[in-house]
């Protein structure tokens, strides 16, 4: 029979253990809320204002919370923008998206916003993210605005919406490695209804949406991932001119990295799978999550 010494010991013993195992799994918990990312969604506009813009709020969240990648918080007015965007403020995430932002936002230091992405820091623009900042900084002898040179192109232009065919430059980035999975699943299949779904084939993939046309375009510093290989087909005099017009990039701004995506317009796009998968793997390569190139490539008629 044990004596009461050694019953005394081992509840001890086991005490110490349970103790041991829960201090365990706090720090273990804690660990993994530490590792996980902050990012800051601005859908602020000060001009055309699509109707996409809370499915857009709606599918990044969800991207973070299913994956477990990222948190997110939201900026939608410019009080949030002056509270959330300070230099101190930003310093609590780990990237910015500007998701459909249109115009002049009122950043409190503009040049902070700058030092922010240079440091280190992710940028994450979906489509008329490139329709914002067009003058900042004001200065009229200024070609174009330093937002637009972090960027790497400005929004031109857009006719109707059409079908095209973006090819993919870059097979090995997380923002089109899905998108090459897909186009290898497909295996003959039909696109369907193009309009309400996407669709991959080899290294091509099928969407409808808004196209655009940039100026400006940094292309020597652009490590172009989709563009197509002629003018799109929306109704304009140059509609199936051969050239290569940009649909997505990335590219690195100092220590930063920068993610575009000119799709997104219609929330048809932004409940699509694939583009789900598509912005899911930008914006973790933009925080860092997923490893990318941002060495500038090839034109696409010379890449093919």
């Amino acid at each position: 029979m044990k004596s009461r010494r050694t019953l005394i010991g081992a509840a001890l013993a086991l005490a110490a253990s349970a103790l041991a195992l829960t201090l365990y799994a706090a720090h273990a918990a804690h660990a993994a809320r530490s590792a996980t990312k902050h990012i800051l969604v601005v859908t602020v506009t000060k001009g055309f204002r699509h109707d996409s813009i809370p499915v857009a709020e709606q599918t990044i969240q969800m991207l973070g919370n299913n994956t477990g990648a990222w948190q997110t918080d939201f900026v939608r007015n410019d009080d949030e923008m002056r509270e959330k965007m300070t230099p101190d403020a930003l310093k609590k995430y780990d990237a910015v998206v500007f998701a459909n932002t249109t115009g002049e936002l009122p950043l409190p230091d503009y040049q902070g916003f700058l030092d922010y992405i240079q440091a280190g820091h992710g940028f994450v623009a979906m489509h008329s993210g490139s329709d914002t900042f067009h003058k900042w900084p004001p200065t009229p002898d200024a070609p174009v605005s330093a937002y637009v040179q972090m960027l790497g192109a400005e929004f031109e232009t857009h006719h109707h919406q059409t079908a095209v065919d973006a090819h993919i430059l870059d097979p090995n980035h997380p923002s089109t490695k899905p998108l090459v999975a897909a186009g290898k699943r497909a295996n003959g299949a039909s696109p369907g209804d193009l309009q309400q779904h996407t669709f991959a084939t080899g290294k091509t993939w099928q969407v409808y949406d808004e196209i655009y046309l940039f100026k400006n375009v940094d292309r020597p510093h652009l490590h172009v991932l989709l563009a197509l290989d002629r003018h799109p087909n929306d109704g304009s005099p140059e509609a199936g001119q051969p050239g290569e017009y940009l649909v997505s990039w990335c590219k690195s701004y100092g220590n930063g990295r920068v993610f575009y995506t000119s799709l997104g317009h219609r929330q048809e796009m932004w409940r699509d799978p694939l583009y789900q998968q598509h912005i899911l793997g930008g914006i973790k390569f933009a925080l860092g999550l997923a490893k990318g190139s941002t060495a500038p490539n090839p034109p696409l008629h010379a890449a093919r």
